[in-house]
C-alpha cells in the first residue's frame, strides 16, 4: 500500500506526473461546455482515480473552484443549492472529498506561469477539446452524502423567489435558440473559449456595458425588434421590410453588420480605427459577435508567449 501524497493539476485535464497512466484529457459534453466546467470536471475525476486513503494535494488555477469548494459550499448547501449553477459538479466533488479517508487539500496555482504541473494539465485540456467524443460525466451520489433541501433558517425572500423562478422557466423559443448558438460560435471563434447559456446572459449584464446597451442585446437575443418580415403581413407597412438602400429584407444582422447604407459602414470604421491591440487582428464582425460582447476579452499577445 502506498501512503505518499499525490499531487494532481486539474485545468479540463487531469496530471499527475510525466507519462502517469492516470493522466486524462477531458472533453466536456457540447450542452455543459465552458471553462468552469471543464475545471471542476477535471477535479472530479482527479479524485476519482485517486485511492481514497491516500493523501492528495489538487492543484488547480481555477479560484472559482477553489473558492466554491472551500469557501461557499456549507452556504450553497444550507440554501439548497438555489440559484448555484453547475450546483451537480460541485455536489459531486463535494461528496468524492468527504468519502475520502486521507487528508484532501487544494492549492491555487498562477495559470501559464511555467509550473509543470498546470502547463501539463493545460496541454492536455488540448488535446480533449479535439476529442471526437466527449467523455461522460458521472455524478451520480449516494443517498448518504446526498444532501438536498435548504435549511429554513438560512431561507430568504430572495432565495425563495430564485427558485420559484427557476421551477417556472419555459422553453427558449426558436430565434433566442438561433442566437445563442451564433453567440456560441462567435465567441469560440475569436477567444477559443466555450461559454454555457448561462454564462453568456450574466456577460450581456456585466456593469461595464450600458444598461441602454445591455437591454439592446436582450431583445436580440430575443428577436424582439420589429424588423424585416414583421412587417410583411401588415399591408400598410410592407415596405418596411425592405432596406432602402440595397432593396434586401431588414434582418438583425443585415442592419448591424452588412447594409452598404454610408452610416452604417461609418460605424464600423469609427471602431476598427479604435482598436488597440497591434498584434490581434480585428476579428470579424457577425451577430453572433455583437451578442457575444460581454464574454469576448482578448489579450495582447506578448512576445514569446503561446496565448
Amino acid at each position: 500500500m502506498n501512503n505518499s501524497k499525490r499531487n494532481a493539476c486539474c485545468r479540463s485535464g487531469v496530471w499527475f506526473a510525466q507519462d502517469d497512466p492516470r493522466n486524462r484529457a477531458l472533453r466536456i459534453p457540447r450542452n455543459a461546455q465552458s471553462n468552469q466546467v471543464g475545471e471542476i470536471a477535471a477535479v472530479i475525476a482527479a479524485m476519482e482515480v485517486i485511492p481514497p486513503y491516500q493523501p492528495v494535494k489538487i492543484c488547480t488555477d481555477s479560484k472559482y473552484v477553489i473558492d466554491g469548494l472551500m469557501t461557499h459550499l456549507e452556504t450553497w448547501e444550507n440554501d439548497g443549492w438555489i440559484g448555484i449553477k453547475n450546483a451537480k459538479l460541485f455536489r459531486k466533488a463535494a461528496h468524492l472529498m468527504r468519502y475520502r479517508s486521507a487528508r484532501t487539500t487544494l492549492q491555487w496555482v498562477k495559470g501559464h506561469n511555467g509550473v509543470q504541473g498546470n502547463e501539463g494539465s493545460n496541454a492536455l485540456a488540448k488535446l480533449g477539446a479535439n476529442k471526437q467524443h466527449p467523455d461522460p460525466l458521472n455524478l451520480e451520489i449516494p443517498d448518504e452524502f446526498d444532501i438536498t433541501g435548504a435549511k429554513l433558517p438560512s431561507l430568504t425572500q430572495a432565495t425563495v423567489y430564485r427558485e420559484i423562478l427557476e421551477q417556472n422557466q419555459s422553453e427558449p423559443r426558436k430565434t433566442t435558440k438561433k442566437n445563442i448558438q451564433l453567440t456560441h460560435t462567435a465567441i469560440q471563434w475569436v477567444t477559443g473559449k466555450l461559454e454555457t447559456n448561462n454564462v453568456i446572459w450574466m456577460n450581456t449584464r456585466k456593469k461595464t456595458i450600458r444598461p441602454l446597451i445591455q437591454q439592446f442585446l436582450y431583445r436580440m437575443i430575443h428577436g424582439m425588434h420589429m424588423v424585416g418580415k414583421y412587417w410583411r403581413n401588415l399591408n400598410r407597412y410592407k415596405d418596411r421590410e425592405l432596406c432602402i438602400t440595397c432593396n434586401e429584407t431588414k434582418l438583425m444582422s443585415y442592419i448591424l453588420t452588412q447594409c452598404k447604407e454610408k452610416n452604417t459602414q461609418l460605424i464600423w470604421l469609427l471602431a476598427k480605427s479604435l482598436w488597440p491591440y497591434r498584434n490581434i487582428p480585428w476579428p470579424e464582425i457577425t451577430l453572433g459577435t455583437i451578442l457575444g460582447c460581454g464574454s469576448i476579452s482578448l489579450q495582447p499577445i506578448r512576445p514569446g508567449r503561446d496565448n
